[in-house]
């Protein structure tokens, strides 16, 4: 059970969780939290957060979605290369 990752509760930072029990987990502590409400993250509902803006320039889960959309932008707009008689070159291998 060592190589199993473990996360820090957002409504009690003295909850320390393993990830794969942490949903379960935020919707009971949520119940009883009492502090200032906290926004979920789009992109990875256990990020319970106070600033949203500050959390998505961390946010794994956001920078990897950004990432792709990027790439998937690029290979759509890519223009396949021609042949010197104006055919497609055949890209498929």
């Amino acid at each position: 059970m060592s190589d199993c990752e473990y996360g820090i509760c957002p409504y009690d930072k003295s909850h320390r969780i393993l990830l794969f029990r942490m949903p379960k987990h935020i919707i009971k502590c949520e119940k009883n939290y009492r502090g200032p409400p906290l926004q979920t993250c789009k992109y990875n509902a256990t990020h319970r957060v106070l600033n949203m803006e500050k959390h998505l320039k961390e946010c794994d889960y956001y920078l990897r979605s950004i990432e792709n959309h990027a790439v998937q932008i690029a290979l759509s707009s890519r223009i396949p290369p021609k042949l010197e008689d104006g055919h497609d070159v055949d890209t498929s291998l």
